[in-house]
């Protein structure tokens, strides 16, 4: 595979091919602004009246976002005709390069993935550089509906008849994939209906509890349930059906009978295999290996504290209290003599399987005792259980061994129990699939009884009438944290970093400015009110050093858009993001002013500080 072809070169060619504009498809936000930037090393200026064009327009966005008005690539796309568009810039300068590209001032955009799906942007060509796309720390192959959505860039309705899907050659390309996705079919759509817990209050307050099922079951979600068990449905008629065929026996249910003697079988044989594996001088020492009897092995005494069987090899073992104190473990066959003096005490359940006044005096007794001591006179060994008693015996319990049917029975019933397993489990999907938005529900609504946020009639308490007007993520960890008063007395800027703290929830690695102390205490108090709710609902990542940068943004009014962004790694576009998160989770925080009035007006302060520079030109 020939190497990538070079942007400039790549543009030059499709601006000779009256392929533009454009919009060329690459796997990462570094990749597309080391695209642009390359024109500025080699690339071809458009002509004067185009550059006008372009400043014209960017200047009349400027008036509605002025953050545009200095932005640094600004002087590359108005000198060349191309720009960059990913997550990683503004809100504002992306609203800019699609109105420019809507406009026909520019030959080419590039962009990731994401400006696929949601945006009205279209051109006359789109090219595909590569088969995969960059998914948190991962690349993964496109699907089907991500190649259609790219391809369906392709053409401007009114301006162009035809649109141009090109592909590029990559080394890290997949054809086939990109094949499957222009001519196979989509991926189904999947439900992404979750059951929360303010959904559930908020239901609760607007229904009575029994019609909320009839609610859930007319839902995009169950329905998709629905179909699925129906497809378990059908595949258990077939099931039964296979298992009908078989031919009755003596037992009304075969399968069960067989299964329990065959078990018991396995488990008869298993045990008559070990006794007859055990040498007799260990199965004659065995029943007189209590705890304090004191025991010979080649180069030293002891005393056994407790006898077991190895978990791995399986042998016979024994934990003993050498000469000097030492508790160590030991094979039963490895005992040359077992004495007849035994020494009373009191097991202990765990090691050292006896207490430390204990492990001391018999260490005593072991050094007091003479070189020579008494030995044991063993029993004779008894005689082991055959085969025909092992068949006997499992007659008493069951008919199998004597019973006509049993060549049939275990000639078929690997085969037949196969498939009754899969019509149990098929059995146990449907229903599952059946009620399982329901008894969500009804999980979520144990958990909001328990925790006081409803009464034992499923009805709102005090807590769950404000409770439930936090609509967003982690509002149990929220309303939690409430109650428990862990935000009297604090500031908006710790109020905005813990915000910023809870609805981050990216891992990747980034430096930002340093937390305050009271933010750190603030944030602890929410891991472990996080880690008690663990077994309710999954704890956020709980990014500290996220909402330093919310709090710095609050807590100092002259910090500039660009000194925010230098004090961290992180691009605009995501910094942009973390505000603006937070403010969705101040404004819900401020929802509470009725009840909560001295925290929604900490909130609403935090708000009005937030909504300043870049975040006062978007909504």
């Amino acid at each position: 595979m020939p190497p990538s072809i070079h942007p400039v070169q790549l543009i030059s060619v499709l601006r000779l091919k009256s392929l533009t504009p454009a919009i060329i498809f690459l796997t990462s936000r570094r990749s597309c602004d080391e695209a642009l930037q390359s024109f500025g090393q080699g690339g071809v200026s458009i002509s004067p009246a185009r550059r006008e064009g372009i400043t014209a327009v960017l200047e009349e966005l400027t008036v509605e976002y002025p953050s545009i008005q200095d932005h640094p690539l600004r002087e590359i796309v108005t000198t060349y005709g191309v720009a960059a568009h990913h997550a990683g810039h503004l809100p504002s300068w992306k609203i800019a390069v699609e109105e420019l590209m809507r406009r026909g001032c520019l030959d080419a955009v590039f962009a990731t993935t994401t400006l696929a799906a949601g945006v009205d942007f279209p051109a006359r060509t789109v090219v595909l550089t590569q088969s995969g796309v960059r998914r948190d720390q991962d690349f993964t192959d496109l699907s089907v509906a991500e190649v259609g959505q790219i391809a369906g860039r392709a053409g401007r309705r009114g301006k162009d008849s035809v649109g141009f899907a090109i592909v590029t050659p990559s080394p890290y390309m997949d054809l086939g994939v990109l094949v499957r996705g222009l001519t196979g079919r989509p991926e189904p759509l999947d439900s992404q209906f979750v059951i929360s817990y303010p959904m559930v209050l908020n239901l609760l307050k607007a229904h009575p509890v029994d019609h909320i099922q009839s609610i859930l079951a007319k839902s995009f979600a169950q329905y998709q349930l629905n179909e699925q068990a129906e497809r378990l449905e059908s595949r258990h008629e077939k099931i039964h059906d296979k298992l009908v065929s078989y031919a009755p026996r003596e037992c009304s249910d075969w399968l069960t009978q067989w299964n329990a003697y065959d078990h018991a079988t396995r488990q008869a044989a298993q045990k008559l295999h070990a006794r007859r594996h055990v040498p007799p001088e260990v199965s004659e020492r065995l029943p007189y290996l209590t705890p304090g009897r004191l025991v010979t092995f080649p180069r030293f005494r002891g005393v056994v504290l407790r006898s077991y069987r190895s978990r791995g090899q399986h042998r016979d073992m024994v934990t003993v209290l050498r000469n000097g104190g030492t508790v160590a473990e030991s094979a039963v066959a490895d005992i040359t003599s077992v004495g007849s003096r035994c020494f009373d005490f009191t097991p202990a359940p765990a090691f050292p399987w006896a207490n430390q006044e204990t492990l001391a005096w018999l260490n005593q007794q072991l050094e007091s005792l003479p070189k020579q001591s008494p030995a044991m006179v063993m029993s004779p060994v008894i005689p082991e259980e055959s085969g025909d008693d092992l068949v006997k015996s499992l007659g008493d319990l069951f008919p199998c061994p004597t019973c006509r049917c049993r060549p049939t029975c275990a000639k078929e019933f690997n085969a037949a129990n196969k498939l009754k397993q899969e019509a149990l489990h098929n059995a146990r999907s449907v229903q599952s699939l059946r009620t399982g938005l329901w008894h969500k529900f009804q999980e979520r609504a144990d958990t909001l009884h328990e925790l006081g946020y409803l009464d034992a009639g499923y009805k709102l308490t005090s807590d769950g009438d404000w409770a439930r007007l936090i609509r967003i993520d982690y509002s149990l960890l929220i309303t939690e944290l409430i109650r428990a008063h862990a935000f009297n007395g604090v500031s908006p800027p710790v109020l905005a970093g813990l915000m910023a703290s809870i609805s981050y929830d990216n891992d990747r690695p980034s430096s930002f400015p340093r937390i305050t102390a009271a933010l750190a205490a603030l944030v602890t108090v929410a891991r472990r009110m996080a880690d008690a709710l663990a077994v309710h609902d999954d704890p956020p990542l709980l990014r500290a050093d996220v909402g330093g940068l919310a709090e710095q943004w609050v807590g100092d009014p002259t910090i500039t858009w660009p000194q925010l962004c230098r004090g961290t790694s992180a691009a605009e576009g995501d910094v942009y993001r973390i505000l603006s998160r937070t403010l969705e989770y101040l404004s819900q925080i401020h929802s509470l002013h009725a009840t909560h009035a001295e925290l929604g007006a900490v909130a609403a302060q935090a708000m009005d500080r937030i909504r300043r520079g870049v975040l006062e030109e978007l909504p």
